[in-house]
């Protein structure tokens, strides 16, 4: 049983928020951590939802949240150092600068993280390392280019790197210099999506089955959003990836997000997050409330309690 539980979303519990600077990413992150939280708190196997959030930040009216407000004078490793050792903390951080392996590394030494291992964290945190790991495993993906040929459209992004932040399309002859820490990719014209699942060990469930609303500015890419149930018709395709993935990663633990594009016939991954996803947000809408109580049963359990919930109907969310 989770007696109490302590719910850190990187964004949101920081004891300086930009919300001008990062204004779609908060706005994603304070949906998430919200829903997170009254979802859990439904469970009547949970005792207490220990809320670390800003202090600038709306408190959730619910006798079974406690939020925990975050400023300069009180600040996030104040208030973690006053819960007792092993207490269960579930983390939402970002890949981007290597902030989730960092908080892992940090949080581990005195929680119980419900969350992937630190090996798992490392790996994904990594473009570079994600797709080296998954070649090696014979599991589909994009490749990364060393070598770039004339008239064919390229993708770059940082390794160490989160959502669509500066992904930028180019070709040969176009090529942005100086960039640092950047992955190299052909770009697909195929349709593009991303499923979550829940894994443990070798076990695991689909959840959701999803397609990326994209859009085109100035040579970038931006996800505005997803269609929560827009690639049900690839779901048994999708199985079977989603299988792969966990047979070869059985440290893999929770709600685990991938990204994939379709080429052709066949589904490739482009990246793992090891992690809650935007998705998340929308799947009581789609899906029922079924999915959300299996998803809470299981990080008590540690059991997939339902497994006949369907899709009731496609919901667009947007960042």
């Amino acid at each position: 049983m989770l007696n109490d539980v302590i719910l850190l979303e990187y964004f949101t519990a920081q004891s300086n928020i930009n919300f001008k600077e990062k204004k779609s990413i908060f706005k994603e992150a304070i949906k998430l951590s919200n829903k997170l939280a009254i979802n859990f708190s439904r469970n009547k196997k949970i005792n207490k939802i220990h809320l670390l959030r800003n202090k600038s930040l709306k408190i959730i009216k619910n006798k079974k949240i406690l939020t925990h407000k975050i400023c300069k004078k009180n600040t996030q490793e104040k208030i973690l150092s006053k819960f007792k050792s092993k207490t269960k903390l579930l983390l939402i951080s970002p890949e981007s600068e290597s902030e989730n392996l960092s908080l892992h590394k940090k949080l581990s030494k005195k929680f119980t993280l419900l969350n992937s291992s630190l090996q798992n964290i490392e790996i994904f945190s990594s473009k570079l390392k994600t797709c080296e790991s998954l070649k090696k495993k014979k599991i589909n993906t994009i490749n990364i280019e060393k070598e770039l040929k004339e008239n064919i459209r390229y993708v770059s992004k940082p390794e160490f790197g989160a959502g669509s932040t500066n992904i930028i399309i180019f070709t040969k002859r176009n090529k942005i210099k100086n960039q640092k820490k950047t992955v190299i990719q052909k770009y697909y014209e195929g349709k593009k999506g991303s499923f979550a699942m829940l894994c443990y060990k070798k076990d695991f469930q689909i959840i959701c089955c999803n397609e990326q609303l994209l859009e085109f500015k100035n040579n970038k890419i931006y996800q505005f959003g997803l269609i929560i149930g827009g690639l049900e018709s690839y779901r048994k395709q999708i199985y079977e990836l989603g299988k792969e993935i966990c047979n070869h990663f059985p440290n893999l633990f929770g709600y685990i997000g991938v990204d994939i594009v379709k080429e052709k016939n066949n589904w490739k991954v482009i990246e793992i997050n090891p992690r809650f996803t935007s998705s998340y947000v929308g799947l009581e809408q789609a899906y029922g409330k079924e999915v959300i109580n299996l998803i809470s049963e299981f990080y008590i359990n540690k059991k997939f309690t339902c497994k006949n919930y369907k899709l009731k109907k496609k919901v667009n969310i947007y960042f």
